[in-house]
C-alpha cells in the first residue's frame, strides 16, 4: 500500500472537492438602509472591463426579483426589479434610494403594485408599469365624486380664505360686496367684528384683521385662526334688534352640516323663507347661497355631473309695503324749486361739513352714484382737458366712464380748493381721496399706506344731509339725486340714449323704468297739457 493511500484512508476531514465554474459568481447585499448606504459597488465585471451600472439582488428581503442599481457616473442607487407580463421580461422601477425613502417605503410600494396587478397565485395579471403610470394621471368618476362631499360650511370656509373671488373673472368681489356676503355667511357672530374690508383701485375687495377691545381678543393671524376662536355655534351676537333663532349665520346654522351636493330648490325655500324674516334679507339670504353655489361650480367641487339649482324659480311673496325706511323714495325725485333750495342750503354749510357738501353738490350735478362718487381721486380730474375719468374700479358697470367739468362741477372743484387752502385741511392735499374725511389721523399722514387707504376717505354723508333736511322741510334721501337728474337729462335731451351718455347705464329701459321718474309738479302740467285736446267741452252746455 502506498504512502498516498495510506494518508487517505487515515484523514478524518471531509474531503474537499474544488467544483468547476460554470456561471458568475453570484453577490447579494442585505435589505438595510445601512447595508445600502454603504454598498462601494467596483463597476468591474470579471473581465476587468468598466460598467456602467452594477445591479445586485437583496439577500432573503422576501421581495421576488427586487434589486438594486447603482450607477457609475452619477452614484445614484435604484430600487428595482424585473418581472415577466405578455412573455417579456420588463423592468419597473420604485425609486431613489434617499432620505425619506429606504427600505420601509420601497416595500410599502412593492407590497401595493403587487395587491394591484398580481393574483393570488402570484402572477402578473396587469402590466405594474401602466397600472402606476394610470393611477398618477388618471381618476376614476368614484374618486371624483368622493373627493367633493364637502360640507356648506366647509365651502364657506374655502371662499374666505380664497379672499371672495368672483365666479366668472380673475380677481375678488368688490369691498361692499364681500361685506353684504359676511353678514350672510359667517355674521351675526363676533367674528364679523374683527374684520376690515379695503379695496384696491381695480376694484377688487380685501378683509385684513383686527383686535376687539370689546371681546379682548386679539387680532386673528388669518381666517383659519379667525375660525378657530369662534367655531361654529359660539360667540352669537345676542342683541335685542336681532332675533337669534332668526338671524343666525348660514355658518351657525344646522343647515351648514349639509353636503354641498345634496342642496335643493326645495331646502334652500324652507331655510330662506321664514314667514318673520324680512322680504328685504330674505333675497340677500338667496344671493349669498347663489353666490356659494356658484363658486362651488366654478371651482368643480360637484364632480364631473353637477346638480342644477333654478334660482331663478325661487320667489317670496312681496309685502304690501316695504318695511325698508329708504323704500319711500324709490319713486320719487327732487323737485324743480326744491333743486336751488338744496343748493344752496348745502353751499351754505360747507364750513361746517367741509368735503361732504362739496360730495352732495357733485351728486346733485351729476347724478353719479354715492359710492362711486366718494371712491373719487385727485388723479381723475383733469382740468386741462375739462373732463373726470371714473376709474373702471368705482364704477358699478367697471368700464371707464367720464365726467365732463360744466360750470356747475367746476364751482365744486374750486370748492374743494377753497376747502384745502384751509390751515387745517393744507395737510389734506397729501390724502389720495377727491373728498377726504375729517376724521383722519394726523400723526399718520406720513405713512404713504395709511393716506392711501380707506380709512382717509368719506363713506357716509348722513351728517351734513340729515341737517339740511332739518333744515329745509325737503323730504328725500342723497340717492334720488341720480332718478332727478336722470330725468333732467331724459326731459332736456328728448331720448333716453341721449341721457344714457351722462347717467352711465347700461340700457335705456333701465334709465326708462327706474330713473325717470316725473314729479307731481310736471305731471300736473302734463295733464292740462293733454286736457286741452278735449277743448270741445266749451262749445257745450
Amino acid at each position: 500500500m502506498t504512502e498516498e493511500i495510506k494518508q487517505s484512508k487515515l484523514d478524518t476531514e471531509l474531503a474537499q472537492r474544488k467544483t468547476a465554474q460554470t456561471c458568475t459568481e453570484k453577490k447579494s447585499i442585505k435589505f438595510t438602509d445601512y447595508a445600502i448606504a454603504r454598498h462601494i459597488p467596483s463597476f468591474i465585471d470579471k473581465n476587468n472591463k468598466t460598467l456602467d451600472r452594477e445591479i445586485i439582488p437583496f439577500e432573503n428581503c422576501g421581495l421576488k426579483g427586487l434589486k438594486l442599481c447603482t450607477y457609475r457616473v452619477s452614484k445614484k442607487k435604484m430600487f428595482f426589479m424585473r418581472y415577466w407580463f405578455n412573455g417579456k421580461s420588463l423592468p419597473f422601477t420604485f425609486g431613489e434610494f434617499r432620505t425619506g425613502y429606504g427600505v420601509r417605503e420601497c416595500r410599502l410600494d412593492y407590497m401595493n403594485v403587487l395587491d394591484q396587478c398580481s393574483n393570488n397565485k402570484g402572477l402578473w395579471v396587469k402590466d405594474p408599469k401602466q397600472t402606476i403610470h394610470d393611477s398618477e394621471t388618471k381618476i376614476t368618476k368614484a374618486n371624483i365624486v368622493e373627493s367633493q362631499k364637502l360640507t356648506i360650511r366647509e365651502v364657506i370656509e374655502r371662499i374666505c380664505i380664497e379672499g371672495f373671488p368672483k365666479a366668472k373673472k380673475i380677481g375678488n368681489l368688490s369691498a361692499h360686496s364681500i361685506k353684504s356676503l359676511v353678514k350672510y355667511f359667517i355674521g351675526y357672530n363676533w367674528r364679523s367684528r374683527h374684520l376690515i374690508y379695503t379695496e384696491n383701485s381695480k376694484g377688487h375687495g380685501k378683509v385684513s384683521f383686527k383686535a376687539n377691545e370689546h371681546r379682548r381678543t386679539v387680532k386673528p393671524e388669518s381666517w383659519e385662526d379667525l375660525f378657530k376662536k369662534f367655531p361654529p355655534g359660539h360667540g352669537l351676537i345676542k342683541d335685542k334688534r336681532f332675533n337669534p333663532l332668526l338671524e343666525t349665520s348660514l355658518y351657525d346654522s344646522d343647515l351648514s352640516k349639509l353636503v354641498i351636493d345634496e342642496l335643493n330648490e326645495g331646502i334652500i325655500r324652507k331655510y330662506v323663507d321664514i314667514p318673520k324674516r324680512a322680504f328685504g334679507t330674505k333675497e340677500n339670504l338667496l344671493d349669498a347661497i347663489s353666490t356659494l353655489w356658484n363658486y362651488s361650480l366654478s371651482n368643480s367641487l360637484f364632480g364631473d355631473v353637477p346638480p342644477k339649482i333654478e334660482f331663478k324659480n325661487i320667489v317670496f311673496k312681496k309685502p304690501e309695503q316695504s318695511n325698508y325706511v329708504g323704500a319711500k323714495y324709490n319713486n320719487l325725485r327732487f323737485s324743480d324749486n326744491e333743486m336751488p333750495i338744496i343748493f344752496n342750503a348745502l353751499r351754505e354749510r360747507r364750513d361746517k361739513y367741509p368735503f361732504q357738501a362739496e360730495a352732495l353738490l357733485f351728486l346733485q350735478f351729476t347724478g353719479r352714484r354715492v359710492p362711486e362718487t366718494l371712491k373719487m381721486k385727485p388723479g381723475y380730474v383733469n382740468k386741462d382737458k375739462g373732463v373726470i375719468t371714473l376709474n373702471y374700479g368705482i364704477t358699478k358697470g367697471r368700464k371707464e366712464e367720464f365726467v365732463d367739468i360744466t360750470p356747475p362741477i367746476k364751482l365744486v372743484l374750486d370748492s374743494l380748493e377753497y376747502q384745502l387752502k384751509k390751515p387745517e385741511f393744507q395737510k389734506y392735499r397729501f390724502v389720495d381721496w377727491l373728498f377726504p374725511t375729517t376724521r383722519i389721523n394726523s400723526q399718520r399722514l406720513h405713512e404713504d399706506s395709511y393716506v392711501r387707504s380707506e380709512a382717509t376717505r368719506l363713506k357716509s354723508l348722513r351728517g351734513c344731509w340729515d341737517n339740511v333736511i332739518k333744515e329745509t322741510g325737503i323730504i328725500g334721501s342723497p340717492k334720488m339725486f341720480r332718478k332727478t337728474f336722470s330725468s333732467l337729462a331724459k326731459l332736456t335731451l328728448g331720448t333716453s340714449s341721449k341721457a344714457r351718455a351722462l347717467t352711465g347705464h347700461e340700457q335705456d329701459s333701465t334709465l326708462d323704468v327706474h330713473y325717470d321718474k316725473t314729479s307731481r309738479e310736471t305731471a300736473r302740467e302734463y295733464a292740462h297739457q293733454v286736457a286741452e285736446v278735449f277743448n270741445f267741452i266749451k262749445k257745450t252746455g
